[in-house]
């Protein structure tokens, strides 16, 4: 059996999932009842940091949430280092990508985790409130200009914006083919969890292809503007939504495969022998 499916290693890769799943499933359920004026807000992770910190042992739950995305980042570093090695693969040029994907992937939840655990080490250290700053995207923004007044800023976005809408493409891909998910010949005895799992990952990667495509148009109104004000970030996507018609539709549907795609991971870590997610 694979190293990552046992031991440590595994219990390093259930807990990233989980909390991951945890995240995704907050964030798409608050965006679904703001979309239907059910309580909620249009979320990002500033706002699921907010509302776990509002609950009862809030503190614990947040603390415990960037622990798991913490663990996430350490399975994607071990996945840079060992995971084409595990697969048989070679030196290529796709294992290559691979590595690199992994380990922007670690560093990304890396500083997730991080964002999660800031506003507790702010109350515990008394430098602040356990409440998360509220940048707006500012250090976004802030790296556009930086880009932007570059001689080879256009240039360099405009390689960004086809990178994300790679990525959006490529989350539709997978949506479609299901991918992610090994044959069920093998598993004949949980074949309705198996197929809720497939439902729920199809759902999730379709919904993030939306929002990568969007994130996307944004960079290229920057580029266009000269302006990096006009990148809004993952809750702006969201919001963008709105302005079509039948929106609150769109921002529902869009809203409830974000909470299907935490649900795949949360099953993820429970099955991830039925899976080949990486």
């Amino acid at each position: 059996m694979n190293k990552k499916n046992t031991g440590k290693i595994a219990k390093i890769r259930s807990a990233g999932f989980f909390a991951k799943g945890v995240v995704y499933l907050l964030l798409g359920t608050l965006t679904f009842m703001a979309a239907f004026n059910l309580g909620g807000d249009i979320s990002s992770r500033d706002n699921v940091i907010k509302f776990l910190l509002e609950l009862r042992f809030g503190k614990l739950l947040v603390g415990t949430t960037s622990l798991g995305l913490f663990a996430y980042s350490l399975w994607r570093f071990y996945q840079t280092i060992m995971n084409p090695k595990d697969s048989g693969e070679t030196k290529t040029v796709k294992s290559g990508f691979k590595r690199l994907r992994y380990f922007y992937s670690g560093i990304l939840y890396g500083v997730i985790a991080y964002s999660f655990a800031k506003p507790l080490i702010s109350a515990l250290s008394g430098t602040g409130s356990p409440q998360p700053e509220s940048n707006d995207n500012g250090e976004e923004k802030a790296a556009l200009w930086e880009i932007l007044s570059m001689d080879w800023g256009k240039a360099m976005l405009w390689i960004i914006a086809a990178i994300i809408a790679g990525q959006a493409i490529q989350q539709f891909y997978i949506s479609y083919s299901a991918s992610f998910m090994k044959k069920i010949d093998n598993y004949p005895s949980i074949k309705n969890e198996y197929n809720f799992i497939r439902k729920a990952g199809r759902y999730g990667y379709f919904a993030r292809g939306i929002v990568f495509g969007i994130l996307a148009f944004f960079i290229v109104q920057v580029i266009l503007q000269h302006n990096a004000n006009a990148y809004k970030g993952t809750e702006g996507a969201l919001q963008y939504l709105l302005s079509f018609t039948y929106g609150q539709i769109l921002l529902g549907a869009v809203a409830f495969g974000l909470a299907g795609y935490g649900v795949f991971h949360i099953m993820v870590a429970r099955h991830a022998n039925l899976t080949s997610l990486t």
